[in-house]
């Protein structure tokens, strides 16, 4: 299996969080949130005081982690810290959305755009499509279940979240994408 489809399938255990909140209270998804970001704001503590055991981690779990994590956080502490900002600002419907905005639309951009020829911002076209099919296709399904966010209101959150995953910013996107998207959906839901 290529480092990448480890990297998103691995990604994919996140779909626990908005699993949980569906089905829990904020309290109990902030706790679990709050939990497994502990545990890794512990282990980037302890491979930024422990050399060798940055070296180590990165050798045992290499097809997890991108090089340029070495020296940087990694980014499922991003990822981690951007769903317990969604949980606390955003209301119920809204943060299990933009959760898995940025779950599933993430890991599709990755895949298709890996292979994907027409690029922009250095990233390609394909994979930017394939980032929106997957939240327009999720904001869909969700209407079927009692998360009933208005068809303007997760289209929106879906052109949003594409938006902020294409473009060259200076901020990982895997903090970014659930709460750009949440942010315009929660504006959104107050007008439409």
């Amino acid at each position: 299996m290529s480092k990448l489809l480890v990297r998103k399938t691995w990604r994919f255990c996140g779909i626990i969080f908005p699993l949980v909140y569906y089905f829990e209270s904020k309290r109990v998804t902030l706790i679990a949130v709050l939990l497994f970001l502990g545990i890794f704001l512990l282990i980037e503590l302890l491979r930024f005081t422990v050399p060798k055991l940055n070296n180590r981690l990165f050798i045992i779990f290499r097809h997890f982690f991108k090089e340029t994590e070495k020296k940087g956080l990694i980014t499922t502490t991003t990822f981690l810290a951007s769903f317990l900002i969604t949980v606390l600002l955003f209301r119920k419907d809204i943060a299990i959305t933009a959760m898995l905005f940025s779950i599933f639309g993430d890991a599709a951009s990755a895949i298709v755009g890996v292979h994907g020829k027409k690029k922009i911002f250095g990233k390609s076209i394909e994979g930017s499509l394939a980032f929106l099919v997957t939240c327009l296709v999720i904001g869909s399904a969700l209407a079927l279940t009692k998360i009933r966010l208005g068809p303007a209101v997760f289209i929106l959150g879906a052109f949003s979240a594409t938006i902020i995953e294409l473009l060259p910013l200076h901020v990982d996107d895997n903090l970014t994408i659930s709460l750009v998207a949440g942010a315009v959906m929660s504006a959104m839901s107050k007008f439409l």
